[in-house]
């Protein structure tokens, strides 16, 4: 997914989504790699307190600044092996389940919502060289 890079602290990176007002903060190992005002692709991983199925709600991350405490969205893949899911909330978010759950208990189209027990990572793929106008 792409996003805009808004401000760097540290190894903590805050991203603007396109076309909507979610600017999130996450730990990001290269964030002296980006730079501010710039587009960057990448992948959105979250660790999970415990998974929820929920039956009512769209895609949302909580709050739409700073750190992403509660997420939830559409499961569009799971991952046994690694006991996690690819899920669309706000944008594309792998989530990391606890180790008393299961991914293969929620099939792809199920709902689920979550808490975050630490800070999302964000894991760069490739940064653009032009300045992203959004």
């Amino acid at each position: 997914m792409k996003f805009i890079v808004e401000s760097i602290e540290n190894d903590l990176v805050t991203l603007k989504t396109p076309n909507a007002n979610y600017r999130n903060t996450f730990k990001c190992s290269s964030a002296a790699d980006l730079v501010v005002g710039k587009w960057v692709s990448g992948r959105i991983h979250a660790p999970a307190r415990k998974i929820d199925v929920v039956s009512e709600g769209g895609n949302y991350v909580e709050p739409l600044f700073g750190r992403p405490r509660r997420m939830q969205g559409l499961v569009l893949q799971q991952n046994p092996a690694e006991n996690s899911l690819l899920v669309q909330t706000a944008y594309k978010t792998t989530v990391q389940l606890p180790p008393h759950q299961q991914a293969s208990d929620y099939p792809a189209g199920s709902r689920v919502g979550w808490d975050n027990a630490d800070w999302p990572e964000f894991l760069v793929e490739k940064t653009a060289s032009v300045p992203a106008h959004a």
